[in-house]
């Protein structure tokens, strides 16, 4: 890679991957990279190929099967053709291992025994669909109902099934285990849905209820849906081939499995189903056990062919890995002869499948073990992160790749998770301001240029990563000089490339667009979702409100105002100096009300349906002091659309 200046032909660009002639950062740019000049890769060996008889038939085995141990006539693949990974062998833009990894999302059929499927590489998430006597159960219908509908119609042509969908589950909250299902065909008017009776308050909770517009964004920038799909950008989506969503939807669940560590055993067309909770990735995952079968389909305990995300740096609550990997545990007392999951292709006998989930569940018990032994020697989560490593028997394993989870990241989660974020220097209690600090160091050094002239030095020596930190101080002295950016953009390409990771790749790529200013916002991921709006109850639609009060506008404000639905569907946003109070059910007495139906409500929620227009339809009236509504309405902040996550 060559860094060139406007104003000089550098002749030593031809020695040096960076060149300098001037300090001036006006005068600095960041060139095209160059394809010849630099062997990223050049002593990378594959630890992780996409076919894994080496490690659980030994190295002589020569199987060429598609799936995790044994080949007994029990499981065959049937490929459908394509791969929407990005495969580029021996591009200098993509580490061995990760296109090792997305050789793995190559698109198909396995059929499990008699009466089971599972469609292969069509999604992030893999639907497994179970054929029962008189209709079909299918365990989480992926991210997307485009994706869903494609899927489902290659299953119905190359089985020749038409039976109806009577059962379905979604494993827990996360969108691509349930987006899709409206791409499902010929659903049953009474088809059982089958979730943990915490799932409808966490999608919620992750939308429009309270942090739905920071994770929508932040997941924009771990699964690279701003950035393209080839070599230099977008390579899969860790767990499966991508990760784009383009219709996400959701059918209201009307089953339920109650209660923490709750079980329901259910029959579905034949289909005896033992459903339990297992909190682990998701604190409201479950898990189905086909007890007639012996075949267990662990959802996302498991998390896939990667090392566990026992932290995402999209952002969640802490996942706490003492209550993950006893969960593992219990999937381990089933002792099943096939495994299957969520995100991974089947694992065939019960002896590989006990050896993979003690792996997996050894790997995250090791990383909890190891951080709080070195907390306990003052360690702290800078020092975690470069300090513990998997143990040797582990690193190799097929299930604990660093696709998708890190054990990096992990374990200085566990410092927050465990401490909080002090990490005991007082000096950080009070910081100063990241911009002021930034300002006072390139005044230290003696200027902007000087800055920029330590970091491409460090560029040139291959330290990209300093490099950048040293620009990022540059950028924040300067947020509309370019060059400072353009130059950590390209710091931030050159760290992607020799990842394995997609999450801390596609994290960099997308900084790298936000920082030159080419970030297309057009792709980003739709948390807003109609369909989901669609299932969300008036008094969750109401309340949700609350986390877009403007605090400064009604500080010295003190109103109800209760929106009425018909009937005794009223509910109500209690207005107290910068705090909004739900009060669900509400029965008394309001400054305002808003009577409208849900539909309407909706739409204005939504940005579709204009609420004075509306009124002067007829089709919303308003009781009592009609200015307060304008009033409330003014004091609710829209999460922005244009979030800054890297230039700041």
């Amino acid at each position: 890679m060559k860094v060139s200046l406007i104003s000089t032909v550098v002749a030593a660009a031809l020695l040096s991957p960076f060149t300098i002639a001037s300090t001036s950062t006006d005068a600095l740019e960041t060139s095209a990279f160059s394809n010849t000049q630099i062997d990223r890769f050049a002593d990378s060996e594959i630890t992780i190929p996409y076919l894994s008889h080496h490690y659980y038939l030994g190295e002589d085995s020569k199987a060429t099967h598609f799936w995790h141990g044994e080949d007994d006539g029990r499981i065959s693949f049937k490929a459908t053709g394509g791969n929407d990974a990005v495969v580029a062998l021996g591009s200098d833009y993509i580490h061995p291992d990760l296109n090792a990894h997305s050789q793995k999302f190559e698109k198909g059929i396995y059929t499990i025994g008699d009466n089971i499927y599972q469609l292969w590489g069509y999604g992030l998430t893999t639907p497994v669909i179970i054929n029962g006597d008189d209709g079909l159960i299918v365990l989480d219908p992926m991210e997307s109902a485009d994706k869903m509908r494609d899927a489902i119609a290659v299953f119905r042509a190359e089985t020749g099934i038409d039976k109806e969908i009577t059962g379905i589950v979604y494993s827990h909250w996360h969108m691509d285990h349930f987006g899709g299902v409206r791409g499902l065909d010929n659903i049953s008017e009474d088809v059982k849905i089958i979730v943990h009776d915490t799932f409808m308050n966490n999608v919620i909770a992750n939308t429009m209820g309270g942090l739905g517009p920071a994770i929508g964004f932040r997941v924009d920038y771990s699964l690279g849906t701003l950035i393209p799909a080839d070599e230099k950008g977008r390579i899969n989506g860790g767990l499966g081939p991508d990760f784009l969503v383009k219709e996400l939807t959701l059918i209201t669940p009307n089953t339920e499995v109650e209660g923490h560590w709750g079980t329901l055993d259910i029959e579905i067309s034949g289909v005896k189903m033992h459903v339990a909770h297992i909190p682990s990735e998701s604190a409201d995952e479950i898990i189905v056990y086909l007890p007639e079968e012996n075949i267990l389909w662990g959802a996302e305990v498991v998390q896939g062919e990667s090392f566990p995300n026992l932290h995402t740096i999209r952002g969640t609550r802490y996942r706490d890995p003492q209550n993950w990997y006893p969960g593992i545990d219990v999937l381990r007392g089933f002792d099943a002869d096939i495994y299957l999951g969520a995100h991974n292709r089947p694992i065939n006998g019960a002896e590989h499948v006990a050896d993979t989930l003690t792996a997996y569940r050894d790997a995250i018990q090791f990383t909890y073990d190891q951080s709080i032994k070195a907390i306990n020697n003052g360690s702290t989560g800078e020092d975690l992160i470069r300090d513990i490593k998997l143990p040797e028997h582990l690193q190799g394993h097929p299930f604990l790749g660093d696709f998708y989870g890190s054990i990096r990241h992990a374990t200085k989660q566990v410092f927050t998770g465990e401490l909080g974020w002090f990490d005991g220097d007082p000096t950080t209690l009070n910081p100063v301001h990241s911009s002021d600090a930034s300002t006072r160091y390139v005044e230290m050094v003696g200027g902007k240029e000087n800055m920029m002239k330590f970091a491409i030095d460090a560029a040139n020596s291959g330290d990209y990563q300093w490099a950048a930190e040293l620009a990022t101080h540059a950028i924040r002295v300067d947020f509309d000089d370019m060059a400072p950016r353009k130059f950590k953009a390209e710091m931030m390409r050159e760290l992607a490339y020799m990842e394995t990771n997609n999450n801390w790749r596609n994290w960099y790529l997308t900084a790298a667009v936000e920082l030159d200013g080419t970030i297309d916002r057009s792709l980003k991921f739709p948390m807003s979702a109609p369909d989901l709006f669609n299932t969300y109850s008036e008094g969750q639609l109401v309340g949700a409100m609350r986390f877009n009060l403007n605090a400064e506008k009604t500080a010295n404000d003190h109103y109800t105002l209760a929106f009425n639905f018909g009937g005794d569907n009223q509910h109500a946003l209690e207005i107290r100096r910068g705090v909004a109070q739900f009060h669900e059910g509400f029965s008394g007495d309001a400054k305002a009300t808003i009577n409208l139906s849900r539909e309407l409500f909706i739409g204005i929620l939504l940005g579709q349906v204009d609420f004075v227009e509306s009124v002067q339809a007829g089709l919303i009236t308003v009781d009592g002091d009609a200015s307060t509504v304008p009033a409330f309405f003014g004091a609710l902040d829209t999460p922005t659309n244009e979030p800054i996550l890297v230039t700041r």
